[in-house]
């Protein structure tokens, strides 16, 4: 069985409504995730007036943003693919410095203008092509602009001797589901899933014209109940339990956490790190 390969970290939605049983509104509400994304925007907001919250979905990290950055100074160009979420992020934000466009980060040099900084916060691990996406911001950065991003999906997110929970919480959900009929398609890993070293990071901006770069690894705290509201999140449980119907796979996941962390001998929590890495544009 292959290790749980489902998104942990993206962009804070705001409350769900009842259309959105399988959001992520529940694990986003949880203090780490704040505290892991205002960790990264703390050190480069402040470093230009012009800043672009790419991914922003519904606001939450622009909102991070607009607390560090100077107040009424420069803008920040928030953008996202998805109509839906943009139009979430409008009805958060009330700011007149905040400009939202639709489009994608493939396409950022077109949807935007020379900026001095660029925050990417939990979705790099989605983008497919991502030296495309490196080339594309560091055609929008001026000279000595600064990327930051963040990701939980990396080699070594893992923190040491907890790596056999992830797998035994899928065997466990897994089997969870066989005993009531429910088969699981097997499928490998697309490339957008793929999971990369911060060495391998860091050799993929310097191949796209970054320089100075530098991370490092950021540990956080993941309770019971944090395990068990990302595992009623749409995108995990399509990655830990392809072809299971979301209402199976998610009552699978809740029900196996405690026997998966019991397997393991974890108490009450799995500790997990976010890699947090910046880089420039060359001055």
């Amino acid at each position: 069985m292959e290790e749980l390969r489902a998104p942990l970290g993206m962009d804070a939605p705001v409350p769900a409504s009842d259309g959105d049983r399988f959001s992520f509104t529940a694990f986003a509400s949880h203090p780490f995730f704040t505290d892991v994304n205002r960790w990264l925007v703390e050190r480069v907001a402040s470093l230009g007036p012009r800043i672009v919250d790419l991914g922003c979905g519904p606001g939450a990290i622009t909102e991070l943003i607009l607390a560090v950055k100077e107040r009424g100074r420069g803008l920040v160009y928030a953008v996202d693919p998805s109509l839906s979420e943009l139009e979430r992020a409008r009805r958060r934000i009330a700011s007149s410095v905040v400009r939202f466009i639709h489009g994608s980060a493939e396409n950022l040099s077109r949807l935007v203008p020379q900026v001095d900084v660029v925050i990417f916060c939990n979705a790099i691990h989605l983008i497919n092509d991502k030296h495309r996406v490196l080339g594309e911001i560091r055609q929008v950065l001026g000279p000595g602009g600064t990327l930051a991003f963040n990701t939980t999906y990396f080699q070594g997110a893992y923190v040491p001797g907890t790596e056999r929970f992830w797998r035994y919480w899928v065997l466990r959900a897994a089997q969870y589901l066989r005993d009531r009929g429910i088969s699981i398609l097997r499928q490998g890993k697309t490339q957008a899933m793929q999971w990369f070293s911060p060495e391998e990071y860091g050799a993929m901006v310097a191949g796209s014209g970054f320089v100075n770069a530098s991370w490092r690894l950021h540990e956080v705290t993941l309770s019971v109940e944090a395990l068990q509201d990302i595992g009623q999140f749409s995108l995990f449980i399509e990655g830990a339990l392809p072809g299971v119907p979301l209402e199976a796979g998610a009552e699978a996941l809740g029900r196996t956490v405690r026997q998966a962390m019991h397997d393991v001998k974890l108490v009450d929590s799995v500790p997990r790190y976010w890699l947090q890495f910046i880089t420039q544009a060359p001055a």
